[in-house]
């Protein structure tokens, strides 16, 4: 099996997404390519971890150009100040691009172009603690589909216009009987199945895929894939779905205090192959370095 990982970082999360790569090179095989895409501007930065197994490119390179970072343009008129907007799509400025939209597109686009067995999606903020076995993620040439059964409640309105908008993308007629989610710390995508399902969206709308991304207000790349697969691809090629996402993580807007990160990593599940304290919890960078050696320290002991 070849495997790559794929991030998508920039300068802010550069003392996390160091620490995601130490533990790449850690916990993967020496075959393991990691590619992290970042801003322009970031790219010399995260260039200079000097790892022959890291490719940084840059967001722009992945992307059409008609697309035009926010960085060249004065400010956009109507655009509240404070409001993040990455890119400008020159054939459809309105709505702008916004960053985690951008983003999205990013990995979309890379993954799109690699010619690997799988893809794991990991984000800056995770920290790979075991090690990562192919099985893992591959079984009998079907790449492993996170999918948490009605992991999304009525509540969860941002994640239900995300299901909404994948449907529309996707052509998909009537949504599955239960509310599935597909968002985790760790994620494998087959490349294959990325590609057809951009082609599946660029028939559906009778657009390219990017222009039909960058507009949305709600898009998740997982929630889509995952619907695509469950709902469009041959049914061989989900033939391996699981409901444990391989990531112990710490969600939602409380950061953690040091008592609670001790308590985080004594929760880690035998089968986690990583922790995942989301960024915007706004913990400590003091915390997160404890977090990281607090693992270190537990696996030498077992």
């Amino acid at each position: 099996m070849s495997l790559a990982i794929v991030t998508t970082s920039h300068k802010p999360d550069f003392p996390s997404f160091a620490r995601l790569h130490a533990s790449v090179l850690e916990h993967t095989d020496p075959s393991t390519q990691h590619i992290v895409a970042v801003p322009g501007l970031d790219v010399p930065l995260f260039e200079s971890i000097g790892s022959d197994r890291l490719t940084v490119v840059s967001e722009r390179s992945t992307l059409p150009s008609r697309f035009v970072p926010a960085t060249r343009l004065a400010r956009i008129p109507r655009i509240p100040r404070g409001f993040r907007i990455a890119a400008i799509n020159t054939t459809r400025p309105w709505p702008p691009i916004r960053g985690w939209i951008l983003q999205q597109m990013v990995k979309l686009s890379v993954v799109s172009e690699l010619e690997v067995d799988v893809a794991l999606i990991i984000d800056s903020d995770v920290l790979l603690v075991r090690s990562v076995d192919e099985s893992a993620f591959q079984s009998d040439g079907v790449v492993r589909l996170y999918r948490l059964p009605d992991g999304i409640t009525p509540d969860m309105t941002r994640h239900l216009a995300q299901r909404a908008k994948a449907r529309r993308l996707l052509g998909v007629a009537a949504a599955e009987s239960r509310s599935p989610d597909y968002i985790a710390g760790i994620v494998s995508w087959d490349p294959a199945l990325v590609r057809d399902m951009l082609e599946r969206i660029e028939a559906t709308t009778g657009q390219r895929w990017q222009d039909c991304v960058g507009q949305s207000l709600d898009f998740s790349e997982f929630i889509t894939y995952g619907t695509y697969v469950m709902m469009l691809a041959e049914p061989g090629r989900r033939a391996f779905v699981g409901d444990r996402s391989l990531s112990h993580s710490h969600w939602g807007p409380t950061p953690l205090t040091r008592d609670a990160a001790q308590r985080f990593v004594e929760a880690l599940a035998p089968d986690d192959l990583a922790i995942h304290v989301q960024s915007n919890t706004g913990t400590d960078e003091s915390v997160l370095r404890f977090i990281a050696d607090a693992v270190a320290a537990q696996s030498r002991s077992t």
